[in-house]
């Protein structure tokens, strides 16, 4: 990390503890009255509690749709996420040896590589979405299928016809710095949601086409070597976006009206947030890995063929590239 992204980093968190903290209130007929979304920048702000029943997902979908994020905890117990941390780092190391094999350097920062199963996002980072492995144990366990506890909510904001399109994790290994913020999805435009019957004022804000589970298999401290994901809350809505976008200066820095929602969270706990919103991956300056498990849900009519298309629209991807080839595994040594 430069000098400048330290000392920014710095300013960031001592701005983060001087400011006065801000929450809504999840009982009160309007829980983000005299609030704007940028002002929920704590776990506590973001939180949602739980009831006899469950998460309260009549909140839950109120702060998605206000904030763009919301978390709440022990959504699976913690020996599945000890599991999970075992088998994924397990996974990720077999992953570049593999690549390696193909004689590619997994953590070049210029040359990304890309196979089917396993994809690079930045040096240190390998996302391992809809690798075969995750249909095996233990990431097939129910309580991360369809009775996995961010469901009801899922369904609350997307309806009962909402379908797993992804799912993966992301393993950041030791010693790599923060992600600059970035949303995982293209907008779609109100012309795409008229022709699918949703009518969408030209100064409204566009529903959410996906949502996007994260479930962190290590503890996230924003004050410790393995540092949370960030977020831009409000930045899921356009207009919110464009002005905190231009705030931000740095990867994992921001200023203004933009400083980041800084997640702390145990193993375990579930983050949800719009697929529309911005999010950097914490540095990880400890010396073991990083693993988010990850979920990604949609509304039927919006798949990897349309993202692919929205993409290749924007200029961020080019459209017709050859699918990703198979990652043979690394000879025994």
């Amino acid at each position: 990390m430069s000098t400048r992204s330290r000392a920014l980093r710095l300013l960031d968190d001592l701005a983060a503890r001087l400011a006065p903290t801000t929450s809504p209130r999840p009982r009160s007929d309007n829980p983000f009255a005299g609030l704007f979304p940028w002002e929920l920048r704590s776990r506590a702000s973001l939180d949602v509690p739980r009831r006899a029943h469950g998460v309260d997902t009549q909140y839950a979908a109120e702060l998605l749709d206000f904030a763009g994020v919301c978390a709440f905890s022990r959504a699976i117990d913690g020996a599945l996420a000890a599991q999970c941390r075992h088998a994924a780092d397990s996974l990720a190391g077999e992953v570049r040896a593999a690549v390696r094999a193909h004689s590619l350097d997994p953590d070049d920062p210029v040359q990304s590589f890309r196979f089917d199963g396993a994809y690079q996002r930045g040096p240190g980072r390998v996302d391992l979405r809809d690798h075969e492995a995750m249909g095996r144990p233990p990431f097939d366990h129910e309580s991360l299928r369809g009775e996995a506890a961010w469901m009801p909510l899922v369904t609350r904001v997307l309806g009962e016809g909402a379908r797993l399109l992804w799912r993966g994790v992301v393993v950041t290994e030791p010693n790599t710095p923060e992600q600059p913020f970035h949303s995982d999805g293209p907008l779609v435009s109100k012309q795409e949601w008229r022709k699918r019957g949703v009518a969408v004022g030209e100064t409204a804000a566009a529903p959410p086409h996906s949502l996007i589970v994260f479930v962190p298999l290590v503890r996230c401290d924003s004050r410790g070597e393995v540092r949370p994901t960030s977020f831009l809350p409000g930045s899921h809505h356009q207009v919110t976006a464009n002005a905190l976008q231009a705030e931000t200066v740095e990867a994992g820095c921001s200023s203004g009206a933009g400083m980041p929602a800084v997640i702390d969270a145990e193993p375990g706990d579930a983050i949800v947030f719009d697929m529309r919103t911005h999010h950097a991956g914490g540095a990880n300056t400890s010396r073991e890995r990083r693993s988010v498990l990850y979920f990604t849900y949609a509304l039927p009519w919006y798949d990897a063929e349309m993202q692919r298309e929205l993409l290749g629209s924007a200029g961020l991807v080019q459209r017709g590239a050859a699918p990703a080839p198979k990652l043979t595994p690394a000879p025994p040594t």
